[in-house]
């Protein structure tokens, strides 16, 4: 991955689907009362995708890197990363995405500088139907064009096809591969982009 330079960052705008209805689903920033809950998405969802590809050695050690309540919190306070809930009509936390300046990949076509990272999009399994990967995806480009970004890239695992579905549906193409660690476990993600 490539460091880029965003000197032209805007300041983050607060993107809220429409008044919600019992039911709906709204989509805003994280907030830090909600790090343990999107944490714990992170680490279930990530657990039932991935976990049984590696080692319960290997997933320990990253889920204790990467979905505590200390790391989600720092994300937090990055201004080169924004992270986004997606929460029920009582408030609760049912998914999350990052959107994350100043990365890129190589392969990922045009101009670096102009480049978004779409990272983490995590729906609680007992939420999955709903649309709310669509509203936080929509959340995270919404804000990506707002700052003048042109293309928003993400990493998916080759074996992971629904979210692939999803991306395609939403106009993501692939651009190439990457690798992705999970402990000592070398994973193969295909590298999607779309035009903003």
């Amino acid at each position: 991955m490539a460091t880029i330079d965003s000197e032209s960052m805007v300041p983050a705008q607060e993107y809220t689907t429409p008044k919600p209805a019992s039911g709906d689903i709204t989509v805003g920033h994280a907030q830090p009362s909600e790090a343990a809950a999107i944490a714990k998405i992170g680490a279930d969802t990530y657990t039932a995708t991935f976990g049984f590809f590696v080692s319960a050695q290997d997933l320990a050690t990253f889920l204790n890197e990467t979905y505590i309540e200390s790391v989600v919190l720092a994300d937090l306070q990055d201004p080169a990363v924004e992270t986004w809930a997606a929460r029920d009509s009582a408030g609760k936390a049912l998914g999350m995405v990052q959107l994350v300046r100043s990365l890129t990949e190589p392969c990922v076509p045009g101009d670096p500088k102009t480049h978004a990272e779409l990272r983490r999009l995590y729906v609680d399994t007992a939420a999955h139907g709903k649309g709310i990967g669509s509203k936080l995806i929509e959340a995270v480009e919404s804000q990506a064009r707002a700052e003048g970004f042109k293309i928003m890239w993400l990493t998916v695992w080759e074996n992971n096809t629904s979210a692939q579905r999803l991306y395609e549906r939403l106009g993501y193409e692939e651009v190439g591969t990457a690798n992705f660690r999970t402990g000592e476990c070398v994973q193969t993600d295909h590298v999607l982009y779309k035009k903003l």
